[in-house]
């Protein structure tokens, strides 16, 4: 009897004290955001990874043999610059604008197979490495948020909403090939490299927290950090063909907190 007695206490308390977290949320979440607007600006990194690729078939001046070229290139992580505004349009609804630069540095390998102009079936192989590949992604960001107070110093905002993106990528365009003289057994080769661009529209969704640090009647300072994903697919032509490429990707900064 003193058993059962014990463990329906047990349950009981249990019971009550999930009741009271769960209400201790909803308050905090229901909490009221007072001040009209913010301002956050950071520094941070974008991981991204990919690869831009192609190939294509090519018949040199005077031969009677097709040739291949193939490029490949790498999309790697980077840095990005960052700052976003908005204000409270409702309770703790928030509307604001946000705008990220990320910049990076990727590396790409020319193949080819170039035909022999003086014997059939002897098709020179060619691999050229490139680096410095630069890549440049600019973005707006449209921002629904959500405030939420924790407590007199500690704020989390969630925001999502579209995402414009223009990005400027590096690639290898192609190749010249000079023949070396008789028996032709090797061949040089200068590759081109231009710059392509593409808009494109995607998303984005992230977490802020900011912590104060002062305040006086007119603003409050602090600092903070963001996770966000922010990301879209564009359109890139390389050699002779246009290809996705992924811009954007997750996201994480730090930065100062302006409340006003």
């Amino acid at each position: 009897m003193r058993r059962k007695v014990l463990t329906l206490s047990v349950c009981i308390f249990l019971a009550c004290s999930a009741n009271d977290a769960v209400a201790q949320v909803v308050q905090r979440l229901t909490e009221p955001w007072t001040d009209r607007g913010y301002f956050n600006l950071n520094v941070g990194f974008e991981t991204t990874s990919g690869t831009l690729s192609d190939a294509l078939t090519f018949r040199l001046p005077n031969d009677i043999e097709d040739g291949t070229m193939s490029v490949q290139s790498t999309v790697d992580s980077g840095a990005l610059f960052d700052f976003s505004a908005g204000s409270r349009v409702w309770r703790n609804v928030s509307v604001g604008l946000g705008f990220h630069r990320g910049s990076t540095s990727g590396e790409g390998t020319l193949q080819a197979s170039v035909p022999n102009p003086a014997f059939f079936n002897s098709h020179r192989e060619v691999a050229i490495p490139i680096s410095g590949l630069d890549r440049t992604e600019r973005a707006v960001h449209l921002l629904f948020g959500y405030m939420v107070p924790i407590d007199d110093r500690l704020s989390v905002h969630v925001t999502l909403g579209p995402s414009f993106f223009r990005v400027s990528q590096e690639v290898v365009s192609g190749a010249t090939f000079t023949e070396t003289g008789f028996p032709f057994t090797t061949v040089n080769a200068t590759t081109g490299v231009v710059e392509r661009s593409d808009s494109a529209t995607g998303f984005n969704i992230g977490v802020d927290a900011a912590y104060k640090f002062w305040e006086n009647p007119v603003m409050k300072l602090g600092g903070g950090m963001f996770i966000r994903y922010a990301g879209a697919s564009a359109k890139i032509q390389i050699l002779s063909n246009v290809v996705d490429s992924d811009v954007g990707g997750f996201q994480i900064g730090f930065g100062g907190r302006l409340r006003f």
